[in-house]
């Protein structure tokens, strides 16, 4: 068994998604069925991790940002813009996309922390969105395998 190739394609799947079936197949020659499993492991594993690390993080932003704002408010002060054009196109991709997009998009074009964090932001009081994004990991980690699998593999 070659730990340090799992090792390194779960770590890999926790963080950026879509690269990591095709190192762990055509970089360090990894049978699909392992890469399956790691992927989706590394994928859960980030997915979970960040998803609460981002709740406890927006849990700690908007008290801070509430206390900014009464301090402001106290001093008489101008309150900040609260609609940035960044708020704009993420509240834009919520509407158009919905939890399911999200959780899509989080699995491959958006990094797991990225997605993760924004799915809480918008979808934390939704029950089934944690779950939601799981399938979608690994629905993509077993299309990623089986797509990785079809290059000609150059490791080893």
């Amino acid at each position: 068994m070659n730990w340090e190739s799992y090792i390194i394609v779960f770590l890999t799947a926790s963080t950026k998604f879509l690269l990591s079936p095709f190192l762990s197949v055509n970089g360090l020659g990894l049978s699909i069925f392992e890469t399956f499993i790691t992927v989706s492991l590394g994928g859960l594993f980030g997915v979970t991790l960040f998803y609460f690390l981002g709740n406890s993080l927006i849990v700690f932003s908007q008290k801070r940002r509430l206390a900014k704002l009464n301090k402001l408010k106290a001093a008489g002060k101008p309150l900040p813009k609260i609609m940035t054009r960044t708020n704009k196109i993420i509240v834009k991709t919520k509407h158009l996309f919905g939890v399911w997009g999200l959780a899509f998009l989080t699995a491959t074009i958006l990094s797991i922390p990225i997605g993760s964090v924004i799915c809480v932001k918008f979808y934390r009081h939704k029950k089934s969105t944690l779950f939601i994004i799981y399938l979608l990991v690994l629905i993509n980690s077993l299309i990623l395998s089986l797509i990785a699998n079809s290059f000609p593999s150059y490791g080893n």
